[in-house]
């Protein structure tokens, strides 16, 4: 009877031990996809170039950069619609001024470490948007453009100017406009651009 009494709290202490190891071991394999772990050693550094054609004071100008998982396939699917929450994140990066309208940054494109979150493989990730963000009485101006684009020619789109006034002062961001849309087309002079140009960079 004794040794019964003294062997079974050590089972269950084996038991606990066992469930710890085993629940730490997994929290160590698989990180969490809504906060990534930063890549210790990137290498892979872009320069940003932008340039707004209108005289400031702007109260702030910086640069975002969007990181998306781009292999799916390490994401488990939905059970009832079939999809998958691909994890994505973003960080601000400094944008310095280089001329009277021309600001400079630089983001890494392998910022973010790649890890296995889901246990289906490892997820990639890559930076594959990147926006200027001009900002005056907290509304921005400047959208998002596709990296790869970018790298391959400058991208630029139109803001109004009238959108400096009162008019989307309750918007976090001013409209963006292409010069195929009808309201550039009709008036080009009520509209002022914003071109952002992407190049590698030494690291």
């Amino acid at each position: 009877m004794a040794e019964r009494i003294l062997t079974m709290p050590l089972r269950a202490a084996a038991a606990l031990i066992l469930t710890i190891a085993l629940t730490t071991g997994c929290s160590a394999m698989h990180g969490d996809p809504k906060n990534p772990e930063k890549n210790p050693h990137p290498v892979k550094r872009y320069e940003v170039t932008a340039t707004v054609d209108l005289p400031g004071p702007w109260d702030s100008v910086k640069g975002v950069v969007f990181f998306d998982v781009v292999n799916a396939e390490c994401v488990p699917q939905d059970t009832f619609t079939g999809g998958r929450n691909v994890p994505n994140t973003s960080y601000d990066f400094e944008m310095v001024p280089i001329g009277r309208n021309t600001w400079r940054g630089y983001f890494y494109r392998d910022a973010l470490r790649d890890d296995d979150y889901f246990g289906k493989g490892v997820c990639h990730w890559d930076a594959t948007q990147v926006a200027p963000d001009f900002k005056v009485d907290g509304v921005g101006f400047g959208s998002s453009q596709l990296v790869d684009e970018a790298l391959r020619s400058p991208q630029t789109d139109y803001f109004r100017k009238s959108d400096l006034s009162e008019q989307v002062k309750d918007l976090d961001s001013a409209p963006a406009f292409s010069v195929t849309r009808p309201e550039y087309k009709k008036n080009p002079d009520g509209f002022f651009p914003v071109t952002l140009t992407i190049k590698e960079a030494n690291p």
